[in-house]
């Protein structure tokens, strides 16, 4: 089959077309004859090499999403049988044509839902459940500010917050096109951080209160200024550093009484409130309505190039690449 090799950490041009053989299922597993796989932030840090549990060696096949059909499965596996649509996750594995990962990381797709849908909402819409509920603690009615609000979490977030949460969403993106974007699924403000000191922005939106509540996936040089931007006793929830991990400054705001919350989904990976992201997405596949698709996608041969697209900060929702019919 055709897959990707990782040779090297580092750049993406250490990524490399092969042909190798299609993986064996065992018992408890899936094997996947792949439609489309994600490019994720978590992709992006694994070939880098800054990944909290990377590979036992090089080479091996980047990847962590999948969606597709069951080929095959393992003499175990009870709740997936050959020829249905899924979705799947794995810790690597998903750019090739055929992927294989243990039978509770794969997911049947509903029949109303399509390949690129799915993709968008399988493991994004999780993460957004805890973001939102969980790390943010996030109320109903509240104002909150979503930092990379374009992106496949910060988008989902978005949605949770206006048609589960009737809260006042300000996003932030980079550019107009993005803004764009968070409108068009919900955000009732939108703040070009190339343009505008967000923070400024944001009081004049809030009447000089600020917001209840920071969901911040970016870091970096925000971790200095997002406190500037959260009103007294608000919370401020960090959960990613794309920009970088910064350092923050506990006592710089201490009259704030801020809650500062640095969190992981790992941390809750087998807890109950895992599950209830699980039956939540379920849920929101089965009954929500517009549903949002895959934005960008890529053959699997321009995987290099999709890697750059998703540095470069031109990705808007979720980017996928494509196998070949």
């Amino acid at each position: 089959m055709k897959a990707v090799h990782l040779t090297e950490y580092g750049a993406a041009e250490n990524m490399k077309i092969v042909g190798i053989p299609v993986p064996e299922p065992a018992e408890n597993e899936v094997l996947i004859k792949v439609h489309s796989a994600s490019v994720i932030f978590a992709d992006i840090l694994m070939r880098r090499g800054d990944y909290p549990a990377l590979p036992a060696s090089l080479p091996f096949v980047p990847g962590r999403e999948v969606a597709g059909i069951a080929e095959r499965v393992g003499s175990k596996v009870t709740s997936i049988r050959p020829g249905m649509r899924v979705l799947g996750q794995m810790h690597t594995g998903a750019y090739a044509e055929y992927a294989k990962t243990t039978e509770d990381q794969v997911f049947a797709l509903p029949e109303r839902v399509d390949y690129f849908q799915g993709l968008v909402y399988f493991a994004n819409l999780r993460v957004a459940y805890m973001v939102y509920y969980v790390f943010g603690k996030v109320q109903p009615g509240q104002t909150i500010l979503i930092h990379a609000a374009s992106g496949g979490v910060g988008s989902l977030i978005i949605q949770i917050a206006k048609r589960k949460g009737n809260n006042v969403v300000i996003a932030l993106g980079e550019t107009d096109e993005k803004l764009d974007f968070c409108r068009a699924v919900g955000a009732d403000h939108a703040i070009n951080t190339s343009k505008s000191d967000y923070v400024k922005e944001v009081m004049r939106i809030t009447n000089d209160q600020g917001v209840d509540v920071s969901l911040n996936s970016v870091g970096g040089p925000t971790l200095e200024t997002d406190p500037d931007a959260i009103k007294p006793l608000g919370r401020w929830a960090i959960f990613g550093y794309a920009a970088g991990k910064g350092r923050i400054d506990p006592f710089k705001h201490f009259l704030k009484s801020l809650t500062i919350t640095a969190s992981s989904i790992y941390t809750y990976m087998f807890r109950e409130e895992t599950r209830h992201a699980m039956d939540y997405l379920k849920k929101w596949l089965n009954t929500e309505d517009d549903l949002l698709s895959v934005t960008k996608t890529f053959p699997l041969e321009e995987i290099i190039q999709a890697h750059h697209w998703f540095e470069d900060q031109h990705s808007i929702g979720k980017i996928a690449v494509v196998m070949e019919p």
